[in-house]
């Protein structure tokens, strides 16, 4: 029989911050930027965390702490990332970032919460759940994230998101089945996400704003185009509101 037990456990280590409130983690680098902006900090307030190298910021809205900590890329490095969040003592994670819509309805600008997401990523399987164990999003997050949304006139839809590890290797055959299936976009780190929060028994859900279309089977990208921007800011004011209620 293997040996299952962990050689190297996630830890604090000196430096850490504690972390006793919500946290966004930030899954586009660009968006770092308009949250610090939003959050009103100054750059000479951020912060860099070692192993994994990160930076993030803190600060307090009506009461309320929030912390923000970016960039992981792909799902092995999200999933360190939360690793270390979660030693450090995060309970509530907010995830924030972008996809690729698979459904005509969902333009450049829309936003997806995700509820549960098909794993095409190799972290996940590194993390055994028990059978009555799912990796999905917190049920209150994903409602809150909707609600809000609704509030702000903002397009939203709840639903799952395909994760995959190759960026270049999004096929047409892969994006017609997800489509046809229902699955809503495709990104590259949220069912890793998912399936650590529910390994560590953490609070997670996320925010994604849809940066390109792939439903006709030809990629529209969004990034240059001015409305991406304008949802995106619109976006990141609804994160910062929903990570105080958390």
């Amino acid at each position: 029989m293997d040996d299952d037990r962990v050689l190297i456990e996630p830890r604090r280590v000196p430096g850490d911050p504690h972390i006793d409130h919500p946290i966004i983690l930030n899954l586009f680098e660009p968006y770092f930027e308009l949250l610090r902006r939003e959050l009103k900090i100054k750059k000479p307030a951020l912060k860099r965390v070692r192993f994994p190298s990160m930076t993030c910021c803190s600060t307090a809205l009506n009461g309320r702490k929030i912390s923000v900590f970016g960039t992981p890329l792909g799902a092995p490095h999200a999933a360190i990332m939360l690793e270390r969040l979660i030693a450090m003592g995060a309970r509530k994670i907010l995830c924030f970032g972008c996809c690729g819509s698979l459904q005509q309805q969902l333009g450049v600008g829309s936003l997806v919460v995700p509820t549960e997401a098909v794993c095409e990523e190799g972290t996940s399987a590194h993390y055994p759940l028990p059978k009555t164990v799912r990796g999905k999003a917190d049920d209150q997050m994903v409602q809150l994230c909707l609600a809000k949304s609704e509030e702000r006139k903002f397009k939203a839809v709840s639903g799952k998101v395909w994760t995959t590890d190759a960026l270049f290797r999004e096929t047409r055959g892969k994006t017609k089945l997800y489509s046809a299936k229902g699955v809503l976009a495709v990104e590259m780190e949220m069912s890793a996400l998912l399936t650590v929060a529910a390994y560590r028994g953490v609070r997670l859900g996320g925010i994604l704003v849809v940066s390109d279309e792939l439903a006709s089977l030809k990629w529209k990208t969004g990034f240059l185009n001015p409305f991406f921007w304008l949802a995106s800011k619109k976006a990141v004011r609804l994160a910062v509101e929903v990570g105080c209620l958390l």
